[in-house]
């Protein structure tokens, strides 16, 4: 007998203003790598991207919104944190996709009539 395979649910979400990206899973992710790693091109290389990518999409998300997200680590060559407010908005952009991804699991299982599943891709384990 064939088993059913799992149906998963992928979203993706961010906010806009003025037809641009304000915030979204791809800057969050990005900020989410540069705390847990310490640098930005160990945070590229953990989400598949090239330096030079992840630098203009962190300096655009800073253009932005207008403050910076990192912070430059002082006497240790190319290392960065999180800015507090690098720190705030990344974590604050991560509740509100996991509040999302709750909802929209439990509704697609209620009116699909099927068993959906989170796609678990974007947690944070202190999070889940």
């Amino acid at each position: 007998m064939k088993r059913n395979p799992d149906t998963i649910l992928r979203l993706r979400v961010w906010l806009e203003q003025e037809d641009q990206t304000y915030i979204g899973i791809g800057s969050t992710l990005l900020l989410q790598q540069v705390e847990k790693l310490g640098s930005l091109r160990k945070a590229a290389e953990a989400l598949g991207m090239s330096y030079r990518r992840a630098w203009g999409k962190l300096k655009n998300a800073e253009e932005r919104i207008g403050k910076p997200l990192v912070e430059k680590t002082k006497g240790k060559g190319q290392r960065f944190n999180l800015s507090p407010y690098g720190k705030e908005v990344m974590e604050r952009f991560l509740h509100f996709y996991l509040d999302v991804e709750e909802y929209a699991t439990k509704r697609a299982s209620e009116l699909l009539e099927m068993d959906v599943k989170k796609s678990g891709e974007f947690y944070r384990d202190d999070m889940e």
